[in-house]
């Protein structure tokens, strides 16, 4: 219960601040008025409160308190969450969010998809492939390899909506860690066809391993991003800071 109520809070804080109700430079209320406000524990809110330090939006003063320190860029752009998926990452950042189903088939890994993706030979996985669209823009096409035994029944009702969300909520598996990384590459017909490249000739592509509380890996994915709607932000917390933070939140 705990857990759910230091999201509730995160996502809340957060907003204030995307919506300018906490402006860049302002001090956000204090741990006793937010704690009084949420109706919470200080522990839970100083993990709501880490949270926000971690993604950048935040940083904490010895002795004047936390201050927003998030300014938002020109670009279409996502803070993009720890272990959060498109879907949950895009809507906590006030986007509608739809998808348009290109494929859904089962597949079996062999030799070529084993090197590619780190899967097994053999492993049986569901390939999901969708153009996935904030407020109606294509935004990305995004190609999933979900391993059967650990998410099935994934039907085209449920790739249409949150995969990250229907892995949580209806199987009750959590998603623990997601390794990226991000590269450019040359469009193909794909991207051209579903992303309007407007001259555009090239891609980032955020290539993604994601692992549950077990350890075990149950995705393999692909985003596949036109330029002018990709942005990175990448928050370093020293360590100073968060031994700081730990003593004055």
């Amino acid at each position: 219960m705990a857990s759910v109520k230091y999201a509730v809070i995160y996502v809340e804080l957060k907003r204030r601040i995307l919506e300018n109700i906490y402006e860049s430079g302002d001090y956000i209320p204090s741990e006793h008025d937010l704690t009084e406000e949420f109706g919470c524990s200080r522990n839970t809110l100083r993990r709501a409160l880490q949270h926000l330090i971690d993604d950048g939006f935040i940083q904490p003063h010895h002795g004047k308190g936390v201050r927003v320190i998030y300014v938002a860029s020109k670009k279409h752009n996502m803070v993009r969450e720890g272990a959060n998926g498109f879907t949950q990452t895009a809507l906590s950042n006030g986007y509608r969010v739809s998808n348009k189903i290109l494929a859904l088939a089962t597949l079996i890994i062999d030799e070529r998809l084993s090197k590619k993706t780190g899967y097994e030979e053999g492993t049986e996985v569901t390939f999901i492939q969708r153009v996935r669209l904030l407020d109606g823009v294509p935004k990305m096409i995004d190609t999933s390899l979900m391993r059967t035994d650990l998410v099935p029944g994934i039907t085209w009702e449920v790739a249409k909506g949150s995969l990250f969300d229907y892995i949580e909520s209806t199987l009750g598996m959590e998603v623990a860690t997601i390794k990226r990384s991000i590269t450019v590459e040359r469009m193909t017909e794909l991207d051209e066809k579903y992303l309007s490249m407007e001259g555009y000739n090239c891609v980032a592509l955020i290539t993604s391993h994601t692992y549950n509380s077990s350890g075990e890996m149950f995705e393999y994915s692909e985003s596949r991003n036109r330029p002018d709607n990709f942005v990175y932000n990448s928050v370093c917390v020293s360590r100073h800071l968060e031994e700081f933070a730990d003593e004055s939140l």
